[in-house]
């Protein structure tokens, strides 16, 4: 509580009344900001309306806001000064301040008669970018449409199968033309197609056409069959109501009596709309296409406020102060503005535009209400603001003498003191910060260390406290600290920088923002910075980025093939990848090939439904073999490994491969010994059987013959006693 005692301190006054002024501002601005935007929205709803009452609520706010904290501070921070009262106020300073409200009011006057002209050439700049617009976009659109009549007119492929069904009656023939004209129709965005004879009877016609062909587009396709060259037939209603367009196109692709392929182009798919978009927020910008038609002038396009006047709707050429007749009589231009009246009879001011190859004019039109309206507008902020500019002048001058008559009680102490103030409640919240937060004077020498920065440095405040730099750091970073200082103030601007500091903590990294420190004049009188250690994240960065170079450099060394494949497509392959299939880039698979560029035709299917099991999760993990195709034209043999993982938010396969082609080559040979050494132990073992039976039956006969020997008293020719070893051997086997 504030003491009744005259005596009482400042710092007691100040604190209390500060609180108070700040929380009835902050009472009063959040009051402000719940109703009068709410009020603001229900009481007007034009746009333009809406901004000019924003901007004006805005001045109204700063008004009455300063009026309060006026009252509060004369209420609260003058109530214990003496009295005083200044002294009149000098004839010059009244002078100068009706100098200074007339001038006002003479900037006021040429302000807004440069923000009518201003406002009225920017109005035509955008009527004359409008209508150069316009007219490219008919004029290219006209344009295709040639080129499409000049491709149909040359075609050897149209004229050909029109001989071979006329001459020759080939009806597939006429199938086939009628199914190409269609397609080209369909492709070029034209609605429908008839086809006449030289004498200009129509032989067939594709659906949408007319049912009838006016007398107009007769008379083009005998001047057609004549000349040989392409005819335009201007716009007209069909008996379906629908506005089209004729081309009439001879065949001349060969020496013969031309036949002819009308284009019959609907409008209203491409031109009608394109005229109807007004690329800005309008309420009668319009685009129109007309031309004479006799003693009248035809609009040829819906009318904003007539839409069903497309080439139905007539106004005589003779109609006084018309801007279509205006416009037939001068020579079109789009740097000369003319101005009259439109077919609504309203004043308008509009550009006209002459359309290539045809007999069309492009009229581009504002009305003069519209364009003036905003210039007035704008003209009655102006005047508010200049006047709620006079307003305060005279409430500042007032507001100055006030203050005059304040500041002579005790100004210098009531300054001190709310100074002494400040720097307690600035060194408080310094002191509380984890950054480094100090203050220097134009010569470097620091006036605010908080605690923060000394922990950092490793020195009480005492010992900083009107020392620079030199006396903190090493001489290279001091001089750097330094110079940068000296940027600051000579620039008058806030940087920020990395530094490198020696600490207490050894080497340290700090986010510097540093910037010119001003008083209550605005003067600079020194600088303030800010230092936040960023040690940990730098290192942290620094960490990251060798870990990304390290895995960068294993992935683009590595001899296999690394891939990452996306709907059959390789967004990623390393060097080695390239290197397998025989490129020379990796750029050079991802820019152009696919999968199915680097498999052999009979391993693709297999190669793809894999790839689309793994991406559905059929399968954990990917491992096959297949035939690729290398870059030299010879087949190469792979082994893929991949697994599934999220590239870019969508599924993808990513995995190596390597290039087995040795060792299916080795494989190869050793199936085949091993098939070769099949064949031969089978072969042995049909020669041992042979060879067994024949010695078997040779020790047969020997017994025999032994055996007959002994009838006849002889001694047995051959000795067999090895088949007694051997029974003996078998029987001891036995036993």
């Amino acid at each position: 509580m504030l003491s009744n005692n005259d005596n009482s301190t400042p710092a007691q006054v100040s604190h209390k009344s500060i609180l108070a002024v700040v929380l009835a501002y902050a009472i009063f601005a959040a009051s402000w900001i719940l109703v009068s935007d709410q009020l603001i929205h229900q009481i007007f709803r034009d746009p333009d309306q809406l901004i000019l009452a924003s901007m004006l609520k805005g001045w109204v706010y700063v008004l009455i806001t300063s009026l309060l904290l006026y009252g509060l501070m004369l209420r609260w921070f003058g109530r214990n000064a003496d009295s005083q009262h200044a002294p009149p106020a000098p004839r010059r300073l009244l002078l100068a301040l009706g100098l200074l409200i007339a001038v006002i009011l003479a900037l006021m006057v040429a302000t807004v008669l440069l923000t009518i002209e201003q406002h009225t050439q920017e109005e035509f700049g955008r009527l004359q970018a409008v209508a150069a617009l316009k007219s490219r976009q008919i004029g290219d659109w006209l344009h295709e449409r040639r080129g499409d009549a000049d491709f149909i007119q040359t075609s050897e492929f149209f004229i050909e199968q029109y001989q071979r069904w006329q001459v020759d009656g080939d009806m597939h023939s006429a199938e086939r033309l009628q199914t190409r004209l269609e397609q080209f129709a369909k492709s070029r965005g034209i609605s429908a197609i008839s086809v006449l004879n030289p004498q200009g009877e129509r032989l067939w016609r594709s659906a949408n056409a007319p049912a009838t062909i006016l007398p107009e587009a007769l008379t083009a396709a005998e001047l057609s069959t004549k000349t040989r060259q392409v005819q335009l037939v201007n716009p007209y209603r069909d008996n379906d109501g629908r506005v089209r367009l004729d081309l009439v196109v001879p065949l001349t692709a060969r020496p013969i009596a031309a036949p002819l392929i009308v284009m019959h182009i609907d409008l209203s798919e491409w031109l009608f709309p394109v005229l109807e978009r007004w690329p800005m927020a309008s309420a009668s910008g319009e685009t129109l296409l007309f031309r004479r038609s006799g003693d009248d002038i035809l609009y040829i396009c819906p009318l904003r406020f007539r839409p069903d006047a497309a080439a139905s709707f007539r106004l005589s050429y003779q109609t006084t102060n018309l801007l279509a007749t205006k416009a037939l009589q001068s020579e079109p231009s789009l740097n000369k503005v003319l101005e009259g009246k439109d077919y609504r009879n309203a004043p308008v001011i509009g550009l006209v535009q002459a359309i290539g190859g045809t007999d069309w004019l492009l009229l581009t039109k504002l009305d003069k209400v519209e364009i003036y309206a905003k210039a007035r507008s704008e003209a009655v902020w102006i005047i508010c603001v200049g006047s709620l500019t006079i307003f305060i002048v005279c409430a500042g001058f007032y507001l100055l003498r006030q203050s005059q008559s304040l500041a002579l009680a005790r100004a210098m102490q009531k300054s001190q003191a709310e100074r002494l103030r400040a720097l307690n409640l600035l060194a408080a919240i310094s002191d509380l910060s984890v950054d480094a937060i100090y203050a220097k004077d134009l010569d470097g020498r620091y006036m605010l260390f908080n605690t923060a920065a000394c922990n950092f440095v490793g020195k009480p405040v005492e010992e900083v406290l009107g020392q620079d730099d030199t006396a903190i750091f090493p001489h290279h970073q001091s001089e750097h600290l330094k110079a940068f200082g000296r940027r600051v103030v000579k620039e008058n601007i806030t940087l920020t920088e990395e530094e490198t500091l020696d600490t207490r903590y050894g080497p340290r990294v700090f986010l510097a923002t540093k910037g010119p420190l001003r008083d209550a004049n605005g003067k600079v009188i020194g600088l303030f910075g800010i230092s936040r250690d960023i040690t940990e994240r730098k290192q942290a960065e620094l960490e990251l980025r060798d870990s990304e170079a390290r895995f960068r450099g294993l992935v683009e060394q590595s001899l296999a093939g690394i891939y990452i494949i996306q709907e059959g497509r390789f967004v990623y392959v390393n060097q080695g990848f390239a290197a397998i299939f025989g490129y020379e880039r990796a750029e050079d698979i991802v820019s152009s090939k696919t999968v199915a560029d680097l498999v052999s035709p009979q391993d693709l299917p297999m190669v793809l439904e894999n790839l689309r099991r793994r991406i559905n999760g059929e399968v954990e993990n990917l491992q096959y073999r297949f035939e690729g195709l290398h870059r030299a034209g010879h087949r190469i043999y792979v082994e893929v490994h991949g697994r599934s993982l999220e590239y870019q938010q969508r599924p993808a396969v990513i995995g190596f491969i390597l290039d087995v082609s040795a060792r299916k080559v080795d494989e190869d040979k050793l199936n085949s010994q091993a098939a070769e050494l099949k064949v031969r132990n089978d072969e042995l073992e049909r020669f041992n059987r042979a060879m067994v039976g024949r010695e078997l039956d040779m020790v047969k006969l020997k017994q025999q013959v032994n055996a007959l020997s002994k009838e006849l008293g002889r001694q047995p020719p051959y000795a067999l006693t090895f088949l007694n070893d051997d029974k003996h051997a078998t029987d001891a086997g036995d036993l």
